[in-house]
């Protein structure tokens, strides 16, 4: 067997698992042990300055590792020199300055700065890593990963980005086209996992990072990357997975966990089988000894998606917002699902260019968003769109009543049909003769605002309003009072009982005509 031979057998593109070695490797930087010296040197000084620090940490207690231990004597000194000596700073930052004011560690802030400062591409692997760049367009689901430099995020385009096992537990994540930094990152040093004090809280919560990752280690090959098998931190975090499973669903992981191995000198790619044991259960694999990355590479870029995966998360996401929030987007428009007249096997998705598919999804927009986009403008599409697909569809839907001055002032483009409704309307066009009969008797205020602020009820003050003549009204006065009625309830056109629903839509037919209509317009 060979490396196509195993990429082949993938169900679905998969999932990199990278560690330090990748940016070793691309970017120079030191590994774990590396990095802790540098600091070591600067805290203490002289060549035995890291060896002091291991020597203190191997006669302690150590449940998370030795790394982790010298990590916290190194910080503990660390922070104590920077803010005495101004020769072991090198953080400029103001925000980071301020945050370290606030309680950032400095060991953490300048970590975060020695790295960024030396993430520089080596120049002997440019067409490795242009390689490895392509690939995340369709041959990549997504990137999970111990480091904490910026290599993702700078070579793989469009992808969304999740730091620290926080704001990975508390998003709806989609599995694709997603970077998981688990132990932090470089733009947030106070994320960063290093010390033990980190380590006990990551193994806290392990259950839940666990949880969340399960179903893409169930779904996705996972291939390893840049750590070696022995490696504490990949076998904790692999541990925390194999733990939720029993025998049966460990073994249907054999197939879908490829692990990279760096070895110098070596010619061509050796594949063969390993197995690791997790807390008494054998976990196989697949092992891949390689010098060259390229030959990975190459066999990865034989499985793509027939889209590039940053859309395919997107729609994704979109039909997981509409979903929960049930409002519609530029990208995604629903219509007539409910309609009983249509069986779901009729039901169609369609996945496309925005001029082919998105502007028809247009005749599907409600009255009630056509409304609420002329106070608080949250329709995505341009004027010109919605007057040439959505307005004939809900003129029909409205008996020739709907707020369209907004949208001509915004067009681009002649609408003669719009045009020629709109100078059909007046204000008195509005209001009922009941209304006009009534105005003298039921109405006492003069003004927008002697009514809003007079009556709490809101049923009653949308009424009286309408009662104000138009000299009575002042535009900027009513604007005021339907954006604050749509802040304490964006969906009070849904949720409101019929005759608060009708008295607000009137209104906004007349703040609709007093202020666009003397705006400058063409028709």
């Amino acid at each position: 067997m060979n490396i196509k031979d195993i990429v082949e057998e993938f169900k679905t593109t998969p999932f990199l698992f990278l560690g330090s070695g990748i940016t070793r490797r691309y970017y120079n930087l030191p590994d774990w042990k590396g990095l802790l010296e540098h600091f070591a040197a600067i805290s203490k000084g002289g060549e035995y300055a890291y060896s002091y620090y291991e020597n203190r940490a191997s006669k302690m207690e150590n449940p998370v590792g030795l790394f982790p231990r010298v990590a916290e004597l190194i910080q503990e000194d660390f922070d104590e020199k920077w803010f005495l000596d101004s020769s072991a700073r090198t953080v400029t930052d103001d925000d980071v300055l301020k945050k370290i004011k606030n309680g950032l560690s400095p060991f953490k802030a300048e970590i975060a700065a020695y790295i960024k400062k030396n993430s520089i591409p080596l120049k002997e692997y440019e067409s490795e890593i242009e390689m490895l760049s392509l690939l995340s367009e369709k041959s990549i689901s997504g990137v999970i990963t111990t480091n904490y430099d910026d290599f993702i995020e700078k070579h793989f385009m469009g992808y969304t980005k999740y730091v620290g096992q926080k704001q990975l537990i508390f998003s709806a994540i989609q599995g694709i086209a997603e970077v998981f930094k688990i132990h932090g990152s470089i733009e947030d040093p106070e994320s960063i996992v290093i010390n033990q004090r980190d380590y006990l809280e990551f193994e806290k919560k392990s259950a839940y990072l666990a949880a969340k990752l399960m179903t893409i280690f169930m779904e996705y090959p996972i291939i390893f990357m840049g750590y070696s098998i022995s490696d504490a931190n990949i076998q904790e975090i692999i541990k925390s997975i194999v733990n939720c499973l029993d025998s049966d669903q460990v073994k249907l992981l054999e197939n879908r966990f490829i692990f990279v191995e760096y070895q110098k000198g070596k010619v061509g790619a050796e594949v063969s089988s390993y197995t690791i044991m997790i807390d008494g259960k054998p976990l196989s694999m697949k092992k891949i000894i390689v010098e060259d990355f390229k030959l990975v590479y190459q066999a990865l870029d034989g499985k793509k998606t027939k889209l590039p995966v940053r859309l395919l998360r997107r729609f994704k996401q979109e039909l997981y917002d509409f979903t929960v929030t049930n409002i519609p987007t530029a990208s995604l428009r629903v219509a007539s699902i409910e309609d009983e007249r249509i069986d779901d096997k009729d039901l169609v998705m369609a996945i496309g260019k925005y001029s082919d598919y998105g502007l028809r999804g247009l005749h599907g927009l409600k009255t009630d968003e056509w409304y609420k986009n002329i106070i608080v403008s949250d329709i995505e599409f341009s004027a010109d769109d919605l007057l040439e697909y959505a307005f004939p569809d809900l003129l029909k839907q409205n008996s020739g009543r709907l707020p369209v001055n907004k949208y001509l002032t915004q067009a681009v483009n002649s609408h003669p049909k719009c045009e020629e409704y709109a100078r059909n309307q007046s204000f008195d066009g509005f209001i009922s003769q009941t209304i006009k009969k009534n105005r003298n008797k039921v109405c006492k205020y003069h003004s927008v605002k002697q009514i809003w602020d007079n009556e709490n009820n809101l049923e009653k003050s949308t009424r009286l309003i309408a009662h104000l003549t138009e000299e009575q009204i002042d535009v900027n006065e009513l604007e005021e009072v339907l954006s604050t009625i749509f802040r304490e309830n964006a969906n009070v056109l849904q949720d409101s009982k019929s005759s608060v629903r009708t008295n607000i839509r009137r209104l906004i037919m007349i703040y609709d005509y007093l202020r666009f209509v003397k705006e400058k317009r063409t028709f």
